[in-house]
């Protein structure tokens, strides 16, 4: 089964990834994480792990390793490098300065304008900092105001709003002449990025749902997801019937081969009216964590205003398959006030029991009684937690106001036990 779908290239893959591996500010236990993950995946024996391991650590173990004796396994030289390194930060904290090192900037030199490129990020600021992360924050902050941007929830790399430093569409690395954005697929954007046009998208599968950005390109094949991030969010994937060959702008195939896997059929939300299944292929896109190609342009024919951002759907497909109902289905609760009450006649036999179809007795509880019956739970069990659902607007309005009613009327109090009621919502025909 592996030599049948596995990936062909998983050693280079792995000998590659750990040779750039780097440490760089995070905390030695990330780095030895990454490390050993892909040391799985390599022949490589111990003694040229270790000297790869020493390879990638900050400047600051290195000079401490320098010192002494260096410890003859890999076990032993991982525990050695935690022991520094939480001391170093330690140390750090009791100076008060900040545990990672401290970028040197250089100064800016004058260049002739260079004409615009699509889909060009700003050019990063020259810095000493070691090739690696995505999150981090370009040198130190001040103190104030770092506080006023956790304080007004704006991004710590940039400065500006909608987003996070993770998700900052500013955070680029240059590399070889080459120029790349590092996007962390974590969270959603609440706008699009200033040099690619997203939209926000909602995925639903498996009872989970996340809003993320989707990014729209008439130059793309085929719906994509990056495959990093589905393993992250577990969304259920397959092989593809048949694979495909994805050729880059510059007429060069993908670096990961050819594409094999794709996801399940995912609901997609564009907006809270447009619904649809999607199945995207899985690639690596460190653009953005969605990418919707050609065939979902031409399959919807969205009308798209450049401008603000926005996307509409008018086209006879979307209306017939993907639009919901503008009028939908009203709800109703057990006690529904807006019953029409009509006069019932009770038939002369059943006048003996009036009180039976008095409705003043649907008002409150019958009274407590010596036999009434308990329900006992056994000693020591635990009492099995209620799921959560989500649900719409109406729905959310229907059951607070049946909460209240009942609540009102006694038939139910608070409660903080973690076990919970299911509860059903049956559409009026009329």
């Amino acid at each position: 089964m592996d030599a049948m779908f596995g990936d062909p290239f998983r050693m280079t893959s792995a000998q590659n990834a750990i040779r750039s591996l780097k440490q760089g500010r995070h905390p030695v236990e990330e780095y030895i994480t990454a490390f050993k993950s892909h040391a799985l995946d390599t022949t490589w024996n111990e003694p040229a792990l270790i000297d790869q391991f020493r390879r990638g650590l900050s400047e600051h173990i290195k000079d401490e390793l320098a010192r002494g004796a260096l410890p003859t396994t890999l076990e032993d030289l991982i525990h050695l490098t935690i022991a520094i390194d939480r001391r170093w930060r330690e140390r750090q904290q009791e100076k008060g300065t900040p545990s990672g090192p401290t970028p040197s900037f250089q100064p800016k030199r004058q260049a002739s304008p260079a004409p615009p490129r699509l889909f060009a990020p700003p050019a990063p600021l020259p810095t000493t900092e070691e090739p690696m992360q995505i999150g981090l924050v370009r040198g130190h902050l001040p103190p104030e105001e770092l506080a006023r941007r956790r304080r007004n929830q704006l991004c710590l790399y940039c400065g500006g709003a909608g987003h996070l430093a993770r998700l900052c569409p500013e955070k680029t690395k240059t590399r070889g002449g080459k120029t790349t954005i590092f996007f962390a697929n974590t969270g959603s954007l609440s706008k699009p990025s200033t040099h690619l046009f997203s939209i926000p998208v909602t995925l639903q599968w498996n009872e989970k749902t996340i809003t993320l950005p989707a990014m729209i390109d008439s130059g793309a094949s085929n719906c994509f997801f990056d495959v990093s991030f589905a393993q992250r969010l577990c969304i259920p994937t397959c092989n593809k019937e048949y694979p495909v060959s994805i050729l880059l702008v510059d007429g060069s195939p993908l670096k990961s081969g050819v594409v094999d896997k794709e996801t399940t059929p995912l609901q997609m939300m564009v907006g809270s009216a447009h619904k649809e299944k999607v199945t995207f292929d899985l690639i690596q896109t460190p653009l953005s964590p969605i990418i919707l190609g050609l065939p979902w342009l031409r399959l919807h024919s969205p009308a798209i205003n450049w401008s603000t951002g926005t996307v509409s759907f008018f086209s006879e497909f979307c209306k017939k398959g993907c639009l919901s109902p503008s009028d939908p289905l009203p709800l109703c609760t057990i006690l529904d006030h807006g019953t029409q009450r009509t006069f019932v006649h009770l038939p002369q036999v059943y006048h003996n029991h009036q009180e039976v179809f008095n409705e003043r007795g649907v008002e409150s509880l019958p009274p407590h009684r010596e036999y009434d019956c308990p329900i006992d739970l056994l000693p020591g069990c635990a009492i099995p937690f209620g799921r959560i659902y989500p649900l719409s607007e109406p729905e959310l309005t229907v059951l607070k106001t049946y909460i209240d009613e009942n609540l009102t009327k006694g038939f139910i109090r608070p409660s903080m036990s973690p076990a919970g009621a299911g509860i059903f919502f049956v559409g009026k025909k009329d």
